[in-house]
């Protein structure tokens, strides 16, 4: 199972210092809570290009296991849709405790828990349940999206170590 989980050193190089704590915070997360990766699995690297997210596995002696490449486009459309309701959120005038914040919130939940399950339709055997999935869904979010810079951010709270 995966213990650690490290972005790529050129975009982790190239953030600012709170879209890095962000990512310790999803990390964390991640590793505390998810159980990802085969047996034998111990660190996964996630870099992004253009085109695809990538997801190599390494061995506890650091050797290479899998790679498992994401197209972006498979994931585009529940970004855009995240995106769009954290937009509407923050251009609302209701207050949090509205019908319309709740309704908003629970869209949000709906596009994530969708983001989730088409990672785990495309990864159906890396992670182990849809909670785990989901966990993943928001690390690969804030890889793909500066989400700290979203109208509203406040992060994930304090930071973890790396």
């Amino acid at each position: 199972m995966i213990k650690r989980v490290r972005i790529d050193d050129a975009l982790w190089d190239g953030a600012h210092r709170k879209r890095r704590d962000d990512w310790r915070v999803s990390i964390a997360d991640l590793v505390d809570e998810a159980r990802l990766g085969r047996e034998d699995d111990r660190l996964l690297l996630i870099s992004a290009t253009e085109h695809a997210v990538e997801l190599a596995t390494f061995d506890e002696d650091g050797a290479p296991r899998e790679l498992l490449e994401i197209e972006r486009t498979h994931l585009r459309a529940h970004i855009e849709e995240y995106l769009a309701i954290i937009r509407r959120i923050e251009s609302t005038d209701e207050n949090d405790a509205s019908a319309v914040m709740h309704s908003l919130d629970m869209g949000k939940k709906v596009v994530h828990d969708a983001g989730a399950r088409t990672l785990g339709r495309l990864l159906p055997s890396f992670a182990s349940d849809h909670e785990a999935y989901r966990r993943l869904f928001s690390l690969i979010l804030a890889v793909v999206v500066d989400v700290t810079t979203l109208p509203g951010a406040r992060g994930h709270g304090p930071p973890a170590k790396r």
